[in-house]
């Protein structure tokens, strides 16, 4: 949700610099199918697998499948770099904590339904921040909205990631075609 509230940020920012939705189709994307598969994979685990099974192998070939479509497009303008720095400190923090992405229990409303499931590892690679996590402050410790009813948590991984959905989209509004040699 908040990455999606990143690309919004984006779009909103392009078409207020003069872009336009045309545009998109003619940005020189390679390899899209990469990070829409490794959001399949981590989907398709989280509801068909026992919440921590497979973790630490899911997420290295859904961050794998990220970093190729990164390195597929890393002459693009800035977006890769920050998508890339976003993307490696969560798998850095995910993969030293079994394949879960650590998450402070304060974030949560205390007794609602996902605070109990979170404490009783009933979320698939997501575990509750504890003194033994590996660099915690790196898991989902921001609150994303008031403490009452918060819109979300993110990691700092996840805030550049935004930060790079967004110029990449703020990019698509706004490309021209390079004019042909003549």
């Amino acid at each position: 949700m908040i990455l999606l509230t990143f690309a919004i940020v984006g779009v909103v920012f392009g078409l207020i610099f003069g872009g336009r939705f045309r545009r998109c189709a003619k940005y020189p994307l390679s390899g899209l199918i990469l990070p829409i598969g490794a959001l399949l994979i981590k989907t398709g685990a989280s509801y068909m697998l026992v919440p921590q099974t497979g973790a630490v192998l899911v997420s290295i070939v859904q961050y794998a499948l990220i970093f190729g479509f990164l390195l597929m497009n890393a002459k693009r303008s800035g977006w890769p770099l920050l998508i890339f720095s976003g993307a490696f400190l969560n798998f850095l923090v995910i993969l030293l904590n079994g394949g879960c992405m650590p998450v402070s229990e304060s974030l949560l409303i205390a007794g609602s339904t996902r605070a109990q499931q979170l404490a009783a590892g009933e979320i698939y690679a997501y575990e509750p921040v504890t003194p033994q996590t590996a660099l915690s402050f790196l898991g989902d410790v921001i609150r994303i909205g008031p403490k009452g009813v918060p819109f979300g948590f993110a990691s700092i991984g996840d805030i550049l990631l935004g930060i790079g959905i967004a110029l990449l989209c703020f990019q698509m509004m706004r490309y021209d075609e390079p004019a042909a040699d003549t």
